[in-house]
């Protein structure tokens, strides 16, 4: 009998002593379990903080956006309506400017005057040298030889193409322009200014 109640005995202390240690255990996980909670609700707060934070600045730049674009239109419509006051008073201005410009007599402008002026543009050629040139070339009628002084483009089919330095044959053509002669380079041919070429004796 007694050692019935000993071992009974032994058996609770045992089943206090397991009992014991499961509750201290099951304290632990709970503070574990109730700290990572703590922990995630924490990081939960700031995100929601964080969204309202930007959803606030996202509605803040909205706002200066709209306000922005209803300056912008407001200075179009400013400005178009400025613009259309100008264009309503610009017949009357155009009428009278134009009257002026009738009754103010405009200088006649020669031939000769826009060839020396031309002649004199060109440094490397004196007027002496075009003049002389083209005097003694309309007194003669046969062809010349005349060295290019600058490179020239022909303008269309009519026209030769010239390259500084070279020599071509030169003649004039009757009724052509003054201020042209008719070049030949080979079996190329074709009108050429005055103005770029030094005749040759």
């Amino acid at each position: 009998m007694v050692n019935v109640s000993y071992m009974l005995n032994l058996l609770h202390v045992k089943w206090l002593k397991i009992w014991a240690e499961e509750v201290t255990k099951s304290e632990q996980e709970v503070r574990i379990t109730q700290s990572e909670f703590d922990r995630q609700a924490e990081i939960t707060r700031l995100l929601l903080e964080g969204i309202s934070s930007t959803h606030a600045h996202h509605l803040r730049c909205l706002n200066d956006f709209v306000e922005a674009q209803m300056t912008y239109y407001a200075q179009c419509y400013q400005y178009m309506l400025d613009l259309q006051k100008q264009l309503g008073s610009f017949p009357s201005t155009f009428l009278s400017n134009n009257n002026q410009s009738s009754s103010t007599p405009v200088p006649s402008v020669s031939a000769s005057s826009v060839l020396a002026s031309a002649s004199a543009s060109l440094p490397s050629v004196s007027n002496s040298v075009i003049t002389s040139g083209f005097s003694e070339l309309k007194a003669s009628s046969g062809s010349r030889k005349a060295r290019v002084l600058y490179d020239y483009d022909a303008a269309n089919s009519s026209e030769l193409s010239l390259l500084a330095d070279e020599v071509i044959t030169v003649y004039s053509v009757p009724g052509m322009d003054s201020d042209w002669l008719m070049g030949e380079r080979g079996n190329q041919k074709g009108k050429v200014p005055i103005t770029y070429l030094e005749l040759l004796n």
